[in-house]
């Protein structure tokens, strides 16, 4: 790996880490996200816990309400009862989560607004203003009543995605000064200092699933309770209603029902209290935990492993990652964020596979910079895809080879200008090597008028014969083509002789300083010599038998057995027939079956023939020789 790769992967993990660090902060969704899995953890894996020995509620239930002619505002006198009660017993405070901001009886308000003032411990109740929707009467009212009672603010928000209230906010700026929220100024009162900035809240757990983590005492029972019970306790009074003042908490996901909002106090309370820590992980081991996730998601894009691997690779590694930190948390560990890792993770997966794939575009870029002259495309493909093929030698394999010759090529080149010629033989090679890539071919070499080219590699071609003797026919039709228009134009441009067969070869990169990729073998020399032996047989395109019996789709007919110069055995050939030229062929193959078993016969049928298609070469080619005295379909090539 470079340096330059190196660097690349290092901005890519701290980028990743700091955009999702940054996307967590800015976007809700995001934080959403995250926030329901610390939910899940808290609601289902949390640990059971003690019930609290410091902290009693006081519920005004529907049972307290139903012994008083009106249900709202609450009887005053009772609650001055209730808290002359509580403090006779030896509460350490009492937090008052009940808004006293509306007149009622006169008499009774008299009597609940002297007992605060002289009750015999700390009473601290809620108030508010113009932010939690009072009207300047219902706060002047609320002003007189707790004239010389500590006053604290009851507001619980909850989070902007859900409105869940997972962070308590022990402080903010009143029209008087600063306030404490109720909790905060409870703990204060207890002695404990209130953080100086919102904290996540840490819920208490339950003992069990019957016992809340809080004693709970409907207020109309207190004064029936032994003082022990409440002697030193912080109590907190306020509603139990069931659709009244609920608190939506993280809890709920366990399917736990909304809290009161006395008991989301009591909550804020206890965390103070016990002095119990964020569950979170701090910012900066949650940002080296987002590095970790990043620099694991560009590692795992640069394994040399296929895509569905890479991808089931990255998927058994998340899954991991969240199995331990939701098992973790159930251990007793705090809440490793997940949601934002997999983001990470992933995007820095993505930027660095988009970069990968930049690198090596830029490195197949400069393969193919540097041997596309020298080669073929398809073989730089092949190098571009592996690099290592570069290495000299070679490997044996079947292939088809096609070789093609213009006839009297030499004459037309003594016949024309140089620069005529040079652009006509440029326009006819153009078309006949696209042809031929065009086919899934490799063009070896380009050797004057003639294409050597191979069927089968670099890349394996289970049907390459089929390839080849398709090519062929395409690159027979467009030599006509290109031989008929300059013949129009009085040039005499020949036609074109295709061979073509298939066999073992060994193919490679040969050479020393330069490379040449080719092919070598006896099957090379035999589609150069079918090649050449078109001349003689009155063919353009002439196939061996190893080819035809790989093409069951395409319609041959046969030659004859060919006696080649360096062959010890005769070769077996055919002739393939483009589409809607075979309506001649069962007739063709009747008269040379005839031939082929030595019938006197065979001289009338291809006088037939020769009678119906005067312009068919092969036919001729048969017919001169059965006139000349010849028999059979075995015929000698000198022709190398």
């Amino acid at each position: 790996m470079t340096i330059k790769q190196v660097l690349a992967g290092f901005v890519i993990i701290v980028s990743s880490a700091v955009l999702v660090l940054a996307a967590a902060r800015w976007l809700p969704l995001v934080r959403g996200a995250e926030d329901a899995t610390y939910d899940v953890r808290m609601a289902r894996l949390g640990a059971d816990m003690a019930q609290s020995d410091r902290i009693v509620l006081v519920m005004v239930t529907e049972s307290t309400l139903a012994q008083f002619p009106y249900r709202s505002p609450i009887d005053r006198a009772f609650l001055a009862d209730l808290i002359q009660t509580l403090g006779a017993a030896g509460v350490a405070a009492i937090g008052l989560d009940i808004l006293l901001d509306q007149p009622t009886e006169p008499a009774k308000d008299k009597q609940l607004k002297e007992v605060l003032q002289t009750a015999p411990v700390p009473v601290i109740a809620v108030a508010g203003d113009h932010r939690d929707g009072l009207t300047d009467a219902q706060r002047v009212f609320l002003t007189d009543m707790l004239n010389g009672v500590t006053k604290a603010f009851a507001s619980l928000p909850g989070d902007v995605s859900d409105g869940a209230v997972r962070r308590h906010d022990p402080a903010r700026d009143g029209l008087e000064g600063p306030q404490l929220s109720l909790a905060a100024a409870i703990a204060a009162e207890a002695g404990v200092t209130p953080p100086d900035a919102p904290f996540r809240l840490n819920y208490r757990g339950r003992p069990d699933s019957e016992t809340p983590p809080f004693a709970t005492y409907p207020a109309q029972t207190v004064a029936l309770l032994p003082a022990d019970w409440l002697a030193g306790k912080l109590v907190l009074v306020g509603a139990g209603l069931p659709n009244s003042d609920r608190i939506r908490t993280p809890l709920s996901v366990g399917g736990a029902p909304d809290m009161t909002g006395i008991e989301a106090h009591a909550h804020a309370l206890d965390h103070m209290l016990e002095g119990r820590a964020d569950p979170r992980l701090s910012d900066w081991v949650e940002a080296m935990v987002l590095l970790v996730a990043a620099a694991l998601g560009v590692a795992i894009i640069r394994l040399p492993l296929p895509l569905w691997a890479t991808l089931s690779a990255g998927a058994l590694l998340l899954a991991a990652f969240w199995l331990a930190a939701f098992a973790g948390y159930g251990a007793g560990g705090s809440l490793i964020p997940v949601v934002q890792p997999t983001i990470a993770f992933l995007f820095a997966a993505g930027v660095g596979s988009v970069v990968l794939t930049r690198q090596e575009r830029a490195r197949r870029r400069f393969l193919r910079q540097a041997f596309a002259h020298y080669v073929s495309p398809a073989v730089v493909d092949r190098l571009a895809a592996d690099p290592s093929r570069l290495a000299l030698g070679g490997e044996r394999r079947e292939m088809t080879f096609l070789f093609t010759d213009i006839s009297g090529f030499t004459r037309l080149t003594e016949a024309l200008d140089p620069p005529v010629m040079v652009s006509l033989l440029n326009t006819y090679l153009d078309g006949m090597c696209r042809i031929v890539l065009e086919a899934g071919g490799t063009v070896d070499k380009l050797v004057g008028d003639a294409v050597h080219a191979f069927f089968g590699a670099p890349d394996d071609q289970s049907d390459h014969a089929a390839r080849a003797v398709a090519c062929a026919l395409k690159l027979d039709a467009h030599a006509s083509r290109f031989s008929e228009e300059q013949q129009a134009a009085g040039i005499a441009f020949g036609g074109t002789r295709i061979g073509v067969t298939t066999g073992p070869a060994i193919v490679g990169n040969f050479g020393g300083t330069v490379f040449d990729y080719t092919a070598h073998g006896d099957v090379v020399n035999t589609a150069a010599r079918l090649e050449a032996a078109n001349a003689s047989l009155g063919t353009r395109i002439c196939v061996s038998e190893a080819t035809t019996k790989q093409c069951p789709e395409v319609s041959f007919r046969p030659i004859g057995l060919l006696g080649l110069k360096g062959k010890a055995r005769s070769v077996a050939v055919f002739e393939p027939l483009a589409q809607g030229s075979t309506q001649a062929l069962e007739a063709y193959r009747a008269a040379y079956a005839k031939l082929k078993a030595l019938d006197p016969a065979a001289l009338a049928a291809f006088q037939a023939l020769a009678t119906q298609w005067p312009d068919d070469r092969l036919v001729a080619r048969h017919l001169e020789r059965l006139q000349a005295g010849e028999t059979g379909v075995e015929m000698t090539i000198e022709t190398k």
